[in-house]
């Protein structure tokens, strides 16, 4: 790679290129971008002369004293969002060039098949977003290939369906043709397959409605789809299906070849007349294909199995399709009879045109946008909240101070700051307790002799029901639930009613969740037995004691209530649990992993939000935590290529341990970047840094990869930055951090509502004597939780 030239003895040099002036000062002795990469940036116009001298910040980060080649400058404007992954990969490479077709810059990539690449393009002279594919034809014969596509954009000339994107522009090039179309953020059914399993029936109508809508205008324009298959389908974020590709197959591959070499999906739905006969695609064959995508929507899978390309080409010639409810049993009888008539081997026994086929499914596109817009939200996690009326009477406040006290007195049995748990006792001495009034009239003669002394053990329990077709679990908020072990494909919602949140409660094992992503709403989790791991399990196999248990890529909490209720009646060596314990499905996929809290309270005695790896951000939004060990606790630190970004807002740590706890295993590990947003939060830690390393030493400049922007955020005035325990019981040592990049944290004096308590409002803060820019006070914001503290009475009702 070529550089600069070598530096002068003054104090900086500098050179023009373009618009671009570069500087060297001496005080950071950072590199500027190659003369090669500015050309690329300006050429391709990726960036601006100003998005570079803010980057400078981050490309001091990121070399961390090596020099500062051009990669470590686009993965900065990668981190600043000004260019994408995919153009870094590409101005990485060694054809940088690939970046521009004719006039269109490349955004990213859609996808790739083995004749053609699809891309998000921008338009040139415009922010308009487009589909871009670049395809080479089989035939040589590219005059004519161009004539057919011309032919084919007259026959399309004003036609606007929602469920087709059509070619607008086709321009040919040297052996290969690029095609313009309309884009639009939307998920292939062949992805949602593989990341749900089979549809459900009313998904599958609706989108059988529209494609048949969709094709059935084709027709009247006598244009041939040609390409129907699950990667060829989108499901859009309105609820619409649209099919994409729409006339170019038959004009790039008139008539079927036969490759052993690709893969076996690219010969599902191929009618059977087009196999070895030399026959073009027409309507016939488009409704076969058709019948077969909507056949393995609701099966879950291809209607032949099998993975050698010609055996599933000789099962289509040879073998009829099944009837689709032998493999979804709960298919209505009128879409079966439908499908047996669009996959019928023999084209003369299909529907003649599409018109026909219309007739003959039971739905018509009108009704079909509601269940997909419905169904989609369901994979991003964006549930509605459902409410209910309590018909239940008011209730005084004396059993709802019985039960917080109760809370408070198991939990201060856990606490590691000893000024805490003095002050929870302080509190729990001024109530007495009588544990008899919860199980008051709860157990029965036959049951008596068994009866534990523990109170709220005999509280009734019911089992979690099973998701709906939407993998929705709704809970009610009239008994307790059982804890379990859920494991599912594709996303999962648990949602609790807004007003009265559901309760899980949490026995010897915890709350165990498997799936893609996870969406928890409205739930309290809470335990109170002491020994939560099966003494038959290894020690070196547990996982950390938890309340919940995730593995998932993702994961999102809203309105959620993490306790841990110790029984003082229970004679059992106490073990103390994390709110959450998550893992990814896929750690190489470090690009989809993040978390998201919002408006929940965590009362654990370890921490609340255990990692095994990093995510790539992790967001809390209006969270209090109380008295827990840490709030995020890394089972070890970013690796050297990995970066997290994380979000806080309004949230309050009181009395609890270090924002960040690092278990660092190897004191030669450089760890990756670290980048903190604080705003608006409370950071009242109990004799802790805000961030701790526990293990073996860190290096002596890692806090150089860790920007804290902690603007309208407080922190007590003898809050300490960072720090290192080689074990929990050695003294903890004060690490430098000069190197650290820290913003607009104010220190000073600041008076809560009340005192510590597990509700809300106690910790609301007041009064602060720290210089503010906003009137209204730091930290959490008590009015957006709901009333968890009504809700935790009825474990003694």
């Amino acid at each position: 790679m070529e550089r600069l030239p070598p530096e002068k003895s003054d104090s900086t040099s500098s050179y023009t290129f373009g618009n671009f002036k570069v500087e060297k000062d001496f005080f950071t002795l950072l590199d500027p971008p190659s003369p090669e990469l500015l050309k690329r940036l300006t050429k391709f116009k990726l960036c601006t002369a100003a998005d570079l001298r803010r980057c400078r910040r981050r490309v001091k980060k990121l070399a961390r004293g090596i020099p500062a080649f051009d990669s470590v400058w686009i993965d900065a404007l990668v981190q600043a969002q000004k260019i994408t992954p995919f153009q870094a990969r590409t101005l990485d490479s060694g054809t940088p060039e690939r970046l521009v077709v004719g006039p269109y810059l490349l955004v990213s990539e859609l996808g790739q098949s083995h004749k053609s690449s699809t891309y998000v393009a921008k338009a040139p002279e415009s922010t308009e977003l487009c589909a871009l594919k670049i395809t080479k034809p089989q035939s040589e014969n590219l005059n004519q290939i161009q004539q057919n596509f011309q032919n084919l954009l007259k026959r399309l000339q004003g036609l606007q369906h929602p469920s087709l994107i059509l070619p607008r522009t086709i321009k040919q090039l040297p052996q290969q043709f690029v095609i313009i179309s309309r884009y639009g953020p939307s998920t292939t059914v062949a992805e949602l397959l593989i990341r749900r399993g089979r549809f459900p029936v009313q998904v599958v109508l609706a989108i059988g409605a529209q494609l048949l809508d969709a094709l059935a205008t084709l027709e009247k324009r006598n244009v041939i789809h040609g390409d129907i298959r699950p990667w060829n389908v989108r499901l859009a974020t309105d609820g619409t299906a649209a099919l994409v590709d729409t006339g170019l197959e038959p004009i790039l591959s008139p008539e079927l070849t036969i490759h052993s070499s690709l893969p076996p999906r690219c010969y599902d739905g191929i009618a059977p007349e087009l196999i070895g006969t030399g026959q073009h695609p027409n309507s016939q064959s488009d409704l076969y294909a058709l019948g077969c995508l909507l056949w393995e929507l609701l099966a879950g899978r291809p209607p032949f199995t099998t993975g050698d390309p010609l055996a599933k080409l000789a099962c289509h010639q040879t073998k009829t399709v099944p009837d689709i409810r032998s493999w979804a049993p709960e298919t209505p009888t009128a879409i079966a009879e439908a499908l047996v008539k669009f996959i019928a081997p023999d084209p003369q026994q299909r529907p003649a045109n599409m018109q026909e086929a219309k007739k003959l499914w039971p739905a018509q596109p009108q009704s079909a946008r509601k269940p997909l817009l419905k169904f989609h939200a369901s994979f991003q996690n964006q549930t509605p909240r459902a409410h209910v009326d309590l018909t239940s009477g008011k209730t005084g406040r004396l059993p709802l101070i019985a039960a917080l006290i109760f809370v408070l007195s198991g939990l201060s049995l856990t606490l590691l700051d000893e000024g805490a748990r003095s002050q929870l006792l302080k509190i729990t001495s001024q109530v007495s307790f009588d544990p008899q009034t919860v199980t008051e009239n709860k157990s029965t003669p036959s049951d008596a002799h068994t009866a534990s002394p523990s109170a709220t053990e005999q509280i009734s329990r019911q089992l979690l029901p099973p998701p709906d077709e939407n993998g929705i679990i709704q809970l009610d908020s009239l008994t307790p639930y059982e804890s379990t072990k859920i494991t599912t494909v594709g996303p999962l919602t648990i949602r609790g009613v807004s007003d009265a949140p559901a309760i899980i409660h949490i026995e010897d094992e915890a709350f165990s969740v498997v799936a893609e992503q996870l969406h928890l709403e409205n739930v309290i989790l809470v335990s109170q037995t002491s020994n939560p791991q099966s003494p038959t399990i290894p020690a070196q196999e547990r996982q950390p004691a938890s309340l919940l248990n995730v593995t998932a890529q993702s994961l999102t909490l809203k309105s959620c209530f993490f306790a841990q209720l110790n029984d003082e009646s229970d004679s059992g060596t106490q073990i103390n649990r994390s709110a959450i314990y998550w893992k990814p499905i896929d750690a190489q996929q470090r690009t989809g992993c993040h978390l998201e809290i919002h408006n929940t309270v965590f009362a654990v005695a370890e921490h609340a939000i255990y990692l095994t790896h990093t995510p790539q951000n992790l967001a809390l939004n209006n969270c209090l935590n109380i008295t827990s060990h840490s709030t995020l606790f890394f089972e070890q630190p970013p690796e050297v290529d990995q970066q997290i970004s994380i979000s806080l807002k309004h949230l309050t740590l009181r009395k609890s341990g270090p924002l960040l706890l690092f278990h660092w295993l190897d004191e030669k590990t450089i760890p990756g970047a670290i980048q903190i947003e604080s705003q608006d939060c409370v950071f009242d830690l109990a004799q802790s840094p805000l961030i701790q390393v526990l293990g073996s030493k860190p290096p002596e400049n890692w806090l150089s990869s860790v920007d804290l922007a902690g603007e309208g955020s407080v922190a007590s005035s003898d809050i300490r930055i960072a720090g290192w325990q080689s074990t929990v019981k050695q003294p903890l040592e004060e690490l430098n951090t000069t190197s650290m990049l820290i913003e607009g944290l104010s220190t000073g004096k600041f008076r809560y509502a009340a005192p510590l308590s597990l509700a809300p409002a106690d910790s609301v803060i007041t009064e602060a004597q720290v210089p503010r820019k906003s009137a209204l006070p730091p930290g959490i914001q008590a009015e957006r939780f709901p009333d968890f503290l009504s809700r935790l009475q009825s474990l003694e009702n």
